[in-house]
């Protein structure tokens, strides 16, 4: 390394840096160490250290090149397959089951009960077989049923005996496929009360995510069911026409609670649903009326009579721009309704009175802020320099108004609602 004057040159300058400024000499010498690795080298003879004694990843050498190379991991040993611990019996009924539950597949019922029986003879203590041998039963038809029952009860109440004999041969999974099974024949009977019993028995031996669903399945067909069941068109023209004569009397209550059974009975009735709604809005539950007259307009669209009502509930809940669209929806289907027309008039004075007044209706302007409707307009960038530029430059404002029709249907529903006031 001496003799290479180029190298020497460099050590020079590390060197004389290090007598007046140790930090620069540092940069300098990892700087040369980056481009010439003997810098090190040298730089540490020269301080007097023996570099024999460093290792290669001091001398900042390729550790790889420095080390012998590895030998090859070993190939992983191929995996042991388990010992098969079943008896020579276990093996036939196993083989009797493989052609049971193909002949099951085929429907070849007959065939595939001879399978499992044979299964079973081999092994009696084991309860897949007598499943399997249930399913087939219930392929078979109702008249089958109780030989299902009859065989599920068994073999549960002999699980102890059998896994004495067999260990896992009614383990609490096997145990629980059995209340599955029963649960099905109980479900196809409609005893749906049995069959979520027999759910909630199986998940006590095994909590799998089949057996939960199932019995949300049966849960809500059950009540389905029982909606279906209670139904009767006949009983619900009663239940109606009892109502009415509630509601002459003006005995609310038991107009409603008549309304409610007609319901029940008939609940694609859209009228039903209507003179529910006007019996609530008399007991001033103008929230359960508006649902109620929802309802029935999704039943029947063109029932003018519950736009009518459904006025009505906004305006006493002085939700004045959706009064005025519900009477407009009701006119548009029957120009000279009464009840629309007049409904309408009743709006449009009670806005102009509530303009006049001068007075700010916080109940009002409550209802109108929580309307998704009047929020989506207030957060319209059009509307929004409307209703600055109406401050500044009425005048202006009124002709931009003029000019576009979008804009004045919203100002009209801010008017309505009460966010606009002209008096």
């Amino acid at each position: 390394y001496m003799q290479d004057k180029d190298l020497m040159q460099k050590m020079n300058m590390i060197m004389s840096l290090g007598k007046g400024n140790q930090q620069m000499q540092q940069q300098l010498l990892m700087q040369m160490m980056n481009q010439d690795p003997r810098v090190l080298e040298v730089f540490m003879a020269m301080q007097g250290i023996d570099v024999n004694t460093m290792s290669p990843e001091d001398l900042g050498g390729n550790t790889e090149a420095s080390q012998p190379s590895r030998a090859p991991p070993p190939a992983p040993e191929p995996k042991k397959e388990e010992p098969d611990l079943r008896s020579p019996e276990q093996k036939e009924a196993d083989e009797f089951k493989a052609k049971g539950n193909d002949l099951y597949k085929k429907k070849q019922f007959d065939e595939a009960l001879q399978m499992y029986d044979k299964a079973i003879e081999k092994e009696p203590n084991d309860l897949t077989y007598y499943n399997n041998k249930c399913a087939v039963w219930i392929e078979m038809g109702a008249d089958k049923y109780d030989s299902v029952l009859e065989a599920c009860q068994d073999v549960v109440s002999r699980r102890y005996e059998i896994n004495s004999a067999n260990p896992g041969g009614a383990s609490f999974e096997k145990v629980a496929k059995v209340y599955c099974r029963m649960a099905s024949v109980y479900e196809k009977r409609k005893e749906f009360d049995q069959a979520i019993e027999m759910y909630n028995k199986a998940l006590t031996e095994d909590n799998s995510r089949f057996t939960r669903n199932a019995l949300r399945e049966i849960e809500k067909t059950k009540a389905d069911y029982e909606k279906n069941a209670y139904i009767n068109l006949e009983k619900a023209e009663e239940h109606r026409q009892k109502g009415n004569e509630y509601f002459k009397e003006q005995e609310w209550v038991k107009a409603k609670g008549e309304y409610d059974e007609a319901v029940k009975r008939n609940p694609t009735d859209a009228k039903l649903y209507s003179n529910r709604a006007a019996a609530l809005t008399k007991l001033l539950a103008y929230p359960d009326a508006l649902r109620d007259l929802d309802e029935c307009l999704k039943l029947d669209p063109t029932f003018v009579k519950a736009h009518s009502r459904k006025g009505a509930a906004h305006f006493f809940m002085k939700e004045y721009h959706k009064a005025l669209q519900s009477y407009e929806a009701g006119l548009k289907l029957e120009p000279g309704n009464d009840e629309c027309l007049k409904g309408r008039e009743q709006v449009l004075c009670k806005i102009a009175e509530t303009n006049r007044s001068g007075e700010v209706d916080e109940e009002q302007i409550r209802h109108a802020m929580a309307d998704p409707e009047i929020q989506q307009i207030l957060h319209d960038p059009q509307i929004n320099m409307f209703l600055k530029e109406l401050q500044t430059n009425p005048k202006e404002a009124q002709k931009a108004m003029a000019a576009d029709s979008k804009l004045q249907e919203a100002v009209s529903k801010l008017m309505a609602a009460g966010i606009i006031r002209t008096g």
